[in-house]
Protein backbone atom coordinates (compact mmCIF):
# COMPACT_ATOMS: atom_id res chain seq x y z
CA UNK A 1 0.00 0.00 0.00
CA UNK A 2 1.21 3.39 -0.66
CA UNK A 3 -0.02 6.13 2.00
CA UNK A 4 0.98 8.91 -0.36
CA UNK A 5 3.12 9.06 -3.21
CA UNK A 6 6.84 9.20 -1.96
CA UNK A 7 5.97 5.23 -1.16
CA UNK A 8 4.42 4.78 -4.89
CA UNK A 9 7.39 6.23 -6.67
CA UNK A 10 9.60 4.67 -4.29
CA UNK A 11 8.19 1.26 -5.21
CA UNK A 12 7.55 1.68 -8.89
CA UNK A 13 10.86 3.29 -9.88
CA UNK A 14 13.33 2.91 -6.69
CA UNK A 15 13.05 7.13 -6.72
CA UNK A 16 13.19 8.77 -3.73
CA UNK A 17 11.04 12.34 -4.15
CA UNK A 18 10.55 13.31 -0.41
CA UNK A 19 7.79 16.46 -1.46
CA UNK A 20 5.76 13.33 -3.17
CA UNK A 21 4.96 12.87 0.68
CA UNK A 22 2.49 15.41 0.49
CA UNK A 23 0.51 13.77 -1.96
CA UNK A 24 -1.74 11.30 -0.66
CA UNK A 25 -2.91 8.16 -2.01
CA UNK A 26 -6.33 8.50 -0.97
CA UNK A 27 -6.04 12.43 -2.46
CA UNK A 28 -4.66 12.00 -5.63
CA UNK A 29 -7.68 9.21 -6.82
CA UNK A 30 -10.04 11.95 -5.42
CA UNK A 31 -8.18 14.24 -7.45
CA UNK A 32 -8.78 11.68 -10.70
CA UNK A 33 -12.12 11.35 -9.89
CA UNK A 34 -13.43 14.35 -10.29
CA UNK A 35 -10.53 14.93 -13.21
CA UNK A 36 -12.74 12.17 -15.14
CA UNK A 37 -15.76 13.10 -14.40
CA UNK A 38 -15.24 16.99 -15.72
CA UNK A 39 -13.78 14.73 -19.32
CA UNK A 40 -16.67 12.87 -19.37
CA UNK A 41 -19.20 15.79 -18.54
CA UNK A 42 -17.88 17.84 -21.11
CA UNK A 43 -18.22 15.46 -23.79
CA UNK A 44 -21.53 14.09 -23.01
CA UNK A 45 -22.69 18.01 -23.12
CA UNK A 46 -20.73 19.22 -26.09
CA UNK A 47 -22.97 15.78 -27.80
CA UNK A 48 -26.01 17.15 -26.84
CA UNK A 49 -25.78 20.51 -27.61
CA UNK A 50 -24.53 19.50 -31.34
CA UNK A 51 -27.90 17.32 -31.87
CA UNK A 52 -29.72 20.09 -30.62
CA UNK A 53 -30.89 18.84 -27.41
CA UNK A 54 -29.12 21.67 -25.14
CA UNK A 55 -28.94 25.47 -26.41
CA UNK A 56 -27.01 28.36 -25.01
CA UNK A 57 -28.16 30.93 -22.82
CA UNK A 58 -27.60 34.18 -23.06
CA UNK A 59 -25.62 35.97 -19.98
CA UNK A 60 -24.33 39.51 -19.21
CA UNK A 61 -20.53 39.83 -18.88
CA UNK A 62 -18.46 42.86 -17.72
CA UNK A 63 -15.69 43.56 -19.71
CA UNK A 64 -13.12 45.97 -19.21
CA UNK A 65 -12.61 46.27 -15.98
CA UNK A 66 -9.66 48.07 -14.55
CA UNK A 67 -7.72 46.86 -12.03
CA UNK A 68 -8.74 47.85 -8.49
CA UNK A 69 -7.15 47.40 -4.83
CA UNK A 70 -9.69 44.84 -4.02
CA UNK A 71 -7.87 42.61 -7.15
CA UNK A 72 -4.73 43.46 -5.75
CA UNK A 73 -5.10 42.03 -2.30
CA UNK A 74 -7.04 39.04 -2.89
CA UNK A 75 -4.57 38.22 -5.37
CA UNK A 76 -1.48 38.79 -2.81
CA UNK A 77 -3.46 37.35 0.24
CA UNK A 78 -3.55 33.85 -2.38
CA UNK A 79 0.06 34.56 -3.79
CA UNK A 80 1.81 35.02 0.21
CA UNK A 81 -0.61 31.83 1.10
CA UNK A 82 0.98 29.40 -1.48
CA UNK A 83 4.56 30.99 -1.17
CA UNK A 84 4.57 30.57 2.60
CA UNK A 85 3.14 27.19 3.15
CA UNK A 86 3.14 25.50 0.26
CA UNK A 87 6.84 26.18 -1.13
CA UNK A 88 7.75 25.75 2.36
CA UNK A 89 6.27 22.16 1.95
CA UNK A 90 7.70 21.16 -0.72
CA UNK A 91 11.01 21.50 0.88
CA UNK A 92 10.50 19.96 4.45
CA UNK A 93 7.59 17.80 3.26
CA UNK A 94 8.37 15.47 6.70
CA UNK A 95 7.30 18.04 9.26
CA UNK A 96 3.93 17.20 7.33
CA UNK A 97 4.13 13.88 8.16
CA UNK A 98 1.61 11.95 10.79
CA UNK A 99 0.15 14.17 13.41
CA UNK A 100 2.09 17.21 13.32
CA UNK A 101 0.25 18.15 9.84
CA UNK A 102 -2.62 20.41 11.54
CA UNK A 103 0.05 21.69 13.55
CA UNK A 104 2.39 22.74 10.75
CA UNK A 105 -0.83 24.04 8.63
CA UNK A 106 -2.10 26.23 11.41
CA UNK A 107 1.03 27.61 12.61
CA UNK A 108 1.77 31.19 11.66
CA UNK A 109 5.60 30.57 11.94
CA UNK A 110 5.97 27.27 9.73
CA UNK A 111 6.75 29.34 6.11
CA UNK A 112 9.28 30.84 3.85
CA UNK A 113 8.41 34.52 4.39
CA UNK A 114 10.73 35.24 1.23
CA UNK A 115 8.52 32.76 -1.03
CA UNK A 116 5.02 34.58 0.15
CA UNK A 117 6.54 37.68 -0.74
CA UNK A 118 7.88 36.75 -4.44
CA UNK A 119 4.17 34.68 -4.90
CA UNK A 120 1.84 37.61 -3.75
CA UNK A 121 3.81 40.19 -6.02
CA UNK A 122 3.82 37.68 -8.82
CA UNK A 123 -0.01 36.77 -8.26
CA UNK A 124 -0.54 40.58 -8.30
CA UNK A 125 1.51 41.28 -11.45
CA UNK A 126 -0.25 38.76 -13.11
CA UNK A 127 -3.93 39.83 -12.33
CA UNK A 128 -2.89 43.26 -13.62
CA UNK A 129 -1.61 42.05 -16.83
CA UNK A 130 -5.15 40.08 -17.17
CA UNK A 131 -6.70 43.70 -16.74
CA UNK A 132 -5.04 45.30 -18.84
CA UNK A 133 -5.09 43.07 -22.02
CA UNK A 134 -8.89 42.75 -21.10
CA UNK A 135 -8.99 46.92 -21.80
CA UNK A 136 -6.88 46.09 -24.95
CA UNK A 137 -10.22 44.92 -26.59
CA UNK A 138 -12.70 46.99 -24.37
CA UNK A 139 -11.36 50.31 -23.39
CA UNK A 140 -14.27 51.21 -21.66
CA UNK A 141 -16.25 49.50 -19.04
CA UNK A 142 -19.33 47.70 -20.41
CA UNK A 143 -21.31 45.21 -19.93
CA UNK A 144 -22.10 42.74 -22.94
CA UNK A 145 -24.25 39.59 -24.00
CA UNK A 146 -22.77 36.37 -24.52
CA UNK A 147 -23.98 32.93 -25.85
CA UNK A 148 -22.76 30.70 -22.51
CA UNK A 149 -23.14 26.78 -23.17
CA UNK A 150 -23.43 24.14 -20.87
CA UNK A 151 -20.22 22.48 -21.36
CA UNK A 152 -18.61 26.13 -20.60
CA UNK A 153 -19.68 25.94 -16.71
CA UNK A 154 -18.12 22.38 -16.46
CA UNK A 155 -15.33 23.93 -14.21
CA UNK A 156 -18.13 25.35 -12.30
CA UNK A 157 -19.94 22.25 -11.93
CA UNK A 158 -17.07 19.74 -10.99
CA UNK A 159 -16.17 22.58 -8.38
CA UNK A 160 -19.26 23.24 -7.03
CA UNK A 161 -19.84 19.43 -6.66
CA UNK A 162 -16.34 18.56 -5.10
CA UNK A 163 -16.65 21.40 -2.55
CA UNK A 164 -20.00 20.28 -1.36
CA UNK A 165 -19.44 17.03 -1.93
CA UNK A 166 -16.49 16.96 0.44
CA UNK A 167 -18.26 19.05 3.33
CA UNK A 168 -21.57 16.22 2.87
CA UNK A 169 -19.33 13.66 3.08
CA UNK A 170 -17.77 14.69 6.07
CA UNK A 171 -21.15 16.36 7.79
CA UNK A 172 -22.74 12.63 7.59
CA UNK A 173 -19.53 10.89 8.89
CA UNK A 174 -19.43 13.30 11.97
CA UNK A 175 -23.03 12.86 12.72
CA UNK A 176 -22.56 8.91 12.95
CA UNK A 177 -19.37 9.58 14.95
CA UNK A 178 -19.66 12.47 17.48
CA UNK A 179 -17.35 11.37 20.21
CA UNK A 180 -14.30 12.27 17.48
CA UNK A 181 -15.53 15.47 16.75
CA UNK A 182 -16.23 16.29 20.77
CA UNK A 183 -12.66 14.82 21.41
CA UNK A 184 -11.09 16.89 18.88
CA UNK A 185 -13.08 19.55 16.28
CA UNK A 186 -10.78 20.89 14.55
CA UNK A 187 -8.76 17.54 13.74
CA UNK A 188 -12.02 16.14 13.24
CA UNK A 189 -12.84 18.71 10.81
CA UNK A 190 -9.66 19.18 8.59
CA UNK A 191 -8.49 15.47 8.64
CA UNK A 192 -8.40 14.12 5.19
CA UNK A 193 -9.83 10.56 6.59
CA UNK A 194 -13.42 10.65 8.00
CA UNK A 195 -15.29 10.78 4.62
CA UNK A 196 -19.09 9.02 4.19
CA UNK A 197 -19.61 8.80 0.50
CA UNK A 198 -23.21 8.84 0.62
CA UNK A 199 -23.18 12.39 2.49
CA UNK A 200 -21.42 13.72 -0.60
CA UNK A 201 -23.51 12.08 -2.92
CA UNK A 202 -26.52 13.72 -1.26
CA UNK A 203 -25.24 17.02 -0.67
CA UNK A 204 -23.42 17.53 -3.96
CA UNK A 205 -26.61 16.34 -5.63
CA UNK A 206 -28.78 19.04 -4.32
CA UNK A 207 -26.44 22.20 -4.57
CA UNK A 208 -25.39 21.14 -8.23
CA UNK A 209 -29.10 21.43 -8.71
CA UNK A 210 -29.79 24.23 -7.34
CA UNK A 211 -26.78 25.97 -9.63
CA UNK A 212 -28.22 24.34 -12.67
CA UNK A 213 -31.46 25.96 -11.89
CA UNK A 214 -29.90 28.99 -11.52
CA UNK A 215 -27.87 29.04 -14.98
CA UNK A 216 -30.42 27.77 -16.55
CA UNK A 217 -29.53 24.01 -17.47
CA UNK A 218 -32.18 21.26 -17.64
CA UNK A 219 -32.18 19.32 -14.58
CA UNK A 220 -33.60 16.45 -15.53
CA UNK A 221 -30.76 16.63 -19.19
CA UNK A 222 -28.11 17.32 -17.04
CA UNK A 223 -28.87 14.25 -14.15
CA UNK A 224 -29.06 11.86 -16.91
CA UNK A 225 -25.53 13.31 -17.98
CA UNK A 226 -23.61 12.76 -14.24
CA UNK A 227 -25.18 9.64 -13.83
CA UNK A 228 -22.38 7.57 -15.72
CA UNK A 229 -19.77 10.25 -14.70
CA UNK A 230 -21.14 9.58 -11.04
CA UNK A 231 -20.59 5.74 -11.20
CA UNK A 232 -17.02 5.85 -12.46
CA UNK A 233 -15.87 8.54 -10.18
CA UNK A 234 -17.13 6.61 -7.49
CA UNK A 235 -14.96 3.63 -9.04
CA UNK A 236 -11.63 5.87 -9.46
CA UNK A 237 -12.20 6.68 -5.62
CA UNK A 238 -12.18 3.50 -3.97
CA UNK A 239 -9.26 2.86 -5.62
CA UNK A 240 -8.00 5.50 -3.41
CA UNK A 241 -9.20 3.30 -0.89
CA UNK A 242 -7.54 0.53 -2.02
CA UNK A 243 -4.16 1.83 -2.91
CA UNK A 244 -3.86 3.46 0.55
CA UNK A 245 -5.45 1.07 2.51
CA UNK A 246 -7.70 3.17 4.32
CA UNK A 247 -9.98 0.86 5.65
CA UNK A 248 -12.70 0.85 3.66
CA UNK A 249 -11.90 -3.09 3.18
CA UNK A 250 -13.85 -6.61 3.78
CA UNK A 251 -14.50 -8.46 6.52
CA UNK A 252 -11.79 -11.43 6.10
CA UNK A 253 -12.19 -13.90 3.56
CA UNK A 254 -12.16 -17.23 4.84
CA UNK A 255 -12.50 -18.92 1.28
CA UNK A 256 -9.48 -20.78 0.01
CA UNK A 257 -8.26 -18.77 -2.66
CA UNK A 258 -7.72 -19.98 -6.81
CA UNK A 259 -4.31 -20.32 -8.03
CA UNK A 260 -5.23 -18.10 -10.94
CA UNK A 261 -6.35 -15.05 -9.11
CA UNK A 262 -3.83 -12.61 -7.70
CA UNK A 263 -3.98 -11.45 -3.21
CA UNK A 264 -5.16 -8.56 -4.03
CA UNK A 265 -8.26 -9.22 -6.05
CA UNK A 266 -9.23 -12.20 -3.37
CA UNK A 267 -7.96 -11.85 0.13
CA UNK A 268 -5.50 -9.46 0.80
CA UNK A 269 -3.72 -8.50 4.26
CA UNK A 270 -2.95 -4.57 3.45
CA UNK A 271 0.65 -4.24 3.68
CA UNK A 272 1.92 -0.01 4.78
CA UNK A 273 -1.79 0.90 5.30
CA UNK A 274 -2.07 4.19 5.90
CA UNK A 275 -4.13 3.48 9.21
CA UNK A 276 -1.36 1.48 10.48
CA UNK A 277 -3.76 -0.95 11.37
CA UNK A 278 -2.85 -4.88 12.07
CA UNK A 279 0.19 -6.48 13.48
CA UNK A 280 3.91 -4.65 12.85
CA UNK A 281 5.16 -6.12 9.94
CA UNK A 282 9.21 -8.28 10.28
CA UNK A 283 10.20 -5.56 7.71
CA UNK A 284 8.95 -2.50 7.13
CA UNK A 285 10.00 -2.29 3.07
CA UNK A 286 10.79 1.17 3.16
CA UNK A 287 13.40 3.82 5.05
CA UNK A 288 12.51 4.82 8.07
CA UNK A 289 12.43 8.56 6.31
CA UNK A 290 9.06 7.78 5.17
CA UNK A 291 6.94 7.21 8.65
CA UNK A 292 6.04 4.49 10.46
CA UNK A 293 3.61 2.76 8.45
CA UNK A 294 4.99 -0.85 8.71
CA UNK A 295 1.64 -2.56 10.09
CA UNK A 296 -0.44 -5.10 7.42
CA UNK A 297 -3.63 -7.05 8.89
CA UNK A 298 -2.97 -10.15 10.59
CA UNK A 299 -6.05 -11.67 8.28
CA UNK A 300 -5.99 -11.30 5.03
CA UNK A 301 -9.39 -9.56 3.74
CA UNK A 302 -11.82 -8.73 1.04
CA UNK A 303 -10.38 -6.58 -0.80
CA UNK A 304 -13.84 -4.65 -1.61
CA UNK A 305 -12.72 -1.65 -2.93
CA UNK A 306 -11.04 -3.23 -5.92
CA UNK A 307 -14.40 -5.40 -6.41
CA UNK A 308 -16.16 -1.67 -6.63
CA UNK A 309 -14.22 -0.19 -8.79
CA UNK A 310 -14.91 -3.37 -11.27
CA UNK A 311 -18.87 -3.36 -10.59
CA UNK A 312 -18.57 0.68 -10.89
CA UNK A 313 -16.81 0.81 -14.10
CA UNK A 314 -19.53 -2.14 -15.15
CA UNK A 315 -22.66 0.19 -14.44
CA UNK A 316 -20.64 2.89 -16.49
CA UNK A 317 -20.35 0.54 -19.08
CA UNK A 318 -24.19 -0.11 -19.43
CA UNK A 319 -25.36 3.39 -18.96
CA UNK A 320 -23.24 4.38 -21.71
CA UNK A 321 -25.03 2.04 -23.86
CA UNK A 322 -28.37 2.95 -22.71
CA UNK A 323 -27.78 6.64 -23.02
CA UNK A 324 -28.37 7.18 -26.12
CA UNK A 325 -31.42 4.95 -26.91
CA UNK A 326 -33.38 6.66 -23.69
CA UNK A 327 -35.67 9.15 -25.12
CA UNK A 328 -37.32 10.38 -21.56
CA UNK A 329 -34.96 13.02 -19.34
CA UNK A 330 -34.45 11.49 -16.06
CA UNK A 331 -34.82 7.88 -17.13
CA UNK A 332 -30.74 6.87 -16.86
CA UNK A 333 -30.09 8.86 -13.61
CA UNK A 334 -33.16 6.79 -12.24
CA UNK A 335 -31.43 3.65 -13.89
CA UNK A 336 -28.00 4.45 -12.31
CA UNK A 337 -29.68 5.39 -8.96
CA UNK A 338 -31.07 1.29 -8.81
CA UNK A 339 -27.76 0.27 -9.70
CA UNK A 340 -26.10 2.55 -7.09
CA UNK A 341 -28.07 1.20 -4.69
CA UNK A 342 -27.86 -2.80 -5.65
CA UNK A 343 -24.35 -2.19 -5.59
CA UNK A 344 -23.64 -0.91 -1.96
CA UNK A 345 -25.90 -3.06 -0.37
CA UNK A 346 -24.25 -6.02 -2.11
CA UNK A 347 -20.77 -4.92 -1.35
CA UNK A 348 -21.98 -3.73 2.68
CA UNK A 349 -22.99 -7.19 3.14
CA UNK A 350 -18.41 -8.33 3.22
CA UNK A 351 -17.32 -4.76 4.27
CA UNK A 352 -15.74 -3.67 7.99
CA UNK A 353 -19.20 -1.11 9.06
CA UNK A 354 -21.20 -0.31 12.02
CA UNK A 355 -24.63 -1.81 11.88
CA UNK A 356 -27.78 -0.55 13.22
CA UNK A 357 -31.26 -2.66 13.74
CA UNK A 358 -34.12 -2.06 11.89
CA UNK A 359 -37.16 -3.92 12.80
CA UNK A 360 -34.91 -6.97 13.85
CA UNK A 361 -32.77 -6.83 10.89
CA UNK A 362 -28.61 -5.12 11.34
CA UNK A 363 -28.04 -2.98 8.26
CA UNK A 364 -25.13 -0.57 7.81
CA UNK A 365 -25.98 3.13 7.42
CA UNK A 366 -24.51 2.96 3.61
CA UNK A 367 -27.36 -0.11 3.31
CA UNK A 368 -30.19 1.80 5.37
CA UNK A 369 -29.29 4.81 2.28
CA UNK A 370 -29.06 2.56 -0.33
CA UNK A 371 -32.43 1.05 0.08
CA UNK A 372 -34.22 4.55 0.00
CA UNK A 373 -31.99 5.03 -3.36
CA UNK A 374 -32.62 1.85 -4.92
CA UNK A 375 -36.52 2.45 -3.88
CA UNK A 376 -36.62 6.02 -5.68
CA UNK A 377 -34.87 5.07 -8.40
CA UNK A 378 -37.30 2.24 -8.74
CA UNK A 379 -40.28 3.88 -9.14
CA UNK A 380 -38.96 6.83 -11.10
CA UNK A 381 -37.57 4.34 -13.95
CA UNK A 382 -41.14 2.47 -14.06
CA UNK A 383 -42.74 5.60 -14.26
CA UNK A 384 -40.13 7.13 -17.21
CA UNK A 385 -39.95 3.72 -18.67
CA UNK A 386 -43.47 4.38 -19.48
CA UNK A 387 -43.12 7.34 -20.85
CA UNK A 388 -40.26 6.05 -22.88
CA UNK A 389 -42.94 3.03 -24.35
CA UNK A 390 -45.48 6.11 -25.50
CA UNK A 391 -42.93 7.47 -27.23
CA UNK A 392 -41.84 4.55 -28.87
CA UNK A 393 -45.02 3.79 -29.97
CA UNK A 394 -45.75 7.14 -31.10
CA UNK A 395 -42.91 7.15 -33.07
CA UNK A 396 -44.24 3.67 -34.74
CA UNK A 397 -47.68 4.95 -35.41
CA UNK A 398 -46.29 8.09 -36.97
CA UNK A 399 -43.90 6.09 -39.75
Amino acid sequence: MYPNLRYAFYDFFGVDIPALALIQSYGFFLAMAFLVSAIWLNKELRRREKVGLLQPVKEEVKVGQPFTVADGIVNALIGFLLGYKGVYALFNPSIFNGNSTKGALLSPYVGYWWAGIILAVLFVYLKYRERQKAKEEYPEPQTIERDIYPHQRVGDIIIIAAVSGIIGAKILYLFGAPDEFHADPIGALFSGSGLTVYGGLILATFVVIYYAKQKKIPIRQLMDICAPAMILAYGVGRLGCHFSGDGDWGDPNPFKQPSWLPDWMFAYNYPNNVLNEGIMMSECGYPPSFGDYCHQLENPVYPTPVWEFMMAFIIFLILVALRKRIKVHGLLFAIYLVFNGLERFMIEVIRVNAEYELLGVKLTEAQLIAIVLFFIGLIFTILLCRQQIQLQKQAIDSN
